[in-house]
């Protein structure tokens, strides 16, 4: 998608509660894309990273303000009920979504969703039939059973807590496909020039981009700020010490962090958390290769260089 704003295929977006000015790879680049863009709107709870850039933004509300159906990775659908009112002019996703539809001119679609109960009715009926059938996880069954596992196909079904246990997968032979793939190196690889492995990854104080959990005193005191982790041996070789700042830099750009020299990391590796915006964040130096079927990037492998802070202020000079 940054691709094709960048070429003006794209000409606005509607972002709804994502943060990619933080979380997607090689930031320069997808920054220069939602510039071009000639209209966005933003939805979101707090004015994250990616909201600066939106011409519009629409306040929702948090997930105690509103009410609904979630579905958890074991396939275990839960109900989230309301603890409190939305705050100012705040509103949940599905209803500012109902309200676009009436001044876009289709209302008609939209106008018999009055409640979060009439949206998931409604997605109770589009899913029937369906491998992920929830069309008898009703609203009252997912109260009293204190969650419903789909598939649930009627209104006596309690749910299907274990999909494959008693009965054989989706293929003729009823048996389950393990496929064995080749190895394939990452995208780039180290070399003279950039001779070190950069990860990224999370820690346990914060969640995704951090829109929400760096706004939390308690975690942002466990975690101020993102941290470069670099191991004994490695960090004696480029001579900088325990929370040293250095300049990690790629061939897509650079950052400044604070050393943390662990022991739990390979000598040929460097760690970074990606959870913190602007500046801060890692993702302004990770590649965007994207794996060929699912478009993931490969965002925990790339080439990369460290360098002792007066060195990089005597570059940059």
């Amino acid at each position: 998608m940054f691709e094709l704003m960048m070429d003006k295929t794209i000409r606005g977006l509607y972002l709804l509660c994502s943060n990619p000015a933080v979380s997607a790879p090689n930031l320069n680049y997808v920054r220069a894309a939602l510039k071009s863009l000639d209209f966005m709107v933003c939805n979101d709870m707090y004015l994250s990273e990616s909201a600066e850039f939106a011409d519009v933004v629409l306040p929702t509300v948090t997930w105690s303000e509103d009410e609904g159906t979630v579905t958890n990775l074991e396939g275990r659908i839960i109900k989230i009920n309301k603890a409190q009112e939305p705050l100012g002019e705040s509103k949940p996703d599905w209803q500012i979504h109902v309200e676009l539809a009436e001044r876009l001119g289709r209302g008609k679609y939209f106008s018999h969703l009055k409640t979060a109960k009439d949206v998931a009715d409604e997605f109770r009926l589009a899913s029937r039939g369906g491998y992920a059938d929830y069309y008898g996880a009703t609203w009252e069954k997912i109260e009293k059973q204190q969650g419903v596992f789909w598939p649930c196909r009627n209104e006596e079904d309690p749910g299907t807590p274990h999909m494959f246990l008693d009965k054989k997968f989706y293929h003729p032979d009823g048996k389950a496909k393990l496929c064995a793939l080749p190895y394939r190196a990452p995208a780039e690889e180290p070399c003279e020039r950039y001779p070190l492995r950069l990860t990224t990854g999370r820690v346990v104080y914060h969640y995704l981009s951090g829109n929400q959990t760096r706004r939390i005193p308690f975690l942002k005191a466990m975690c101020p700020e993102p941290y470069v982790e670099v191991h004994p041996e490695t960090a004696a070789r480029y001579g900088i010490a325990h929370d040293e700042v250095v300049r990690l830099y790629t061939r897509r750009g650079e950052a400044f962090f604070k050393v943390k020299i662990i022991e739990a990391i390979r000598t040929d590796t460097v760690f970074v958390p990606y959870h913190f915006g602007h500046e801060q964040s890692i993702n302004l130096l990770t590649i965007p290769a994207l794996d060929p079927i699912s478009r993931m990037p490969e965002f925990k492998a790339c080439a990369a260089q460290i360098e002792k802070r007066p060195q990089a202020e005597a570059v940059r000079r």
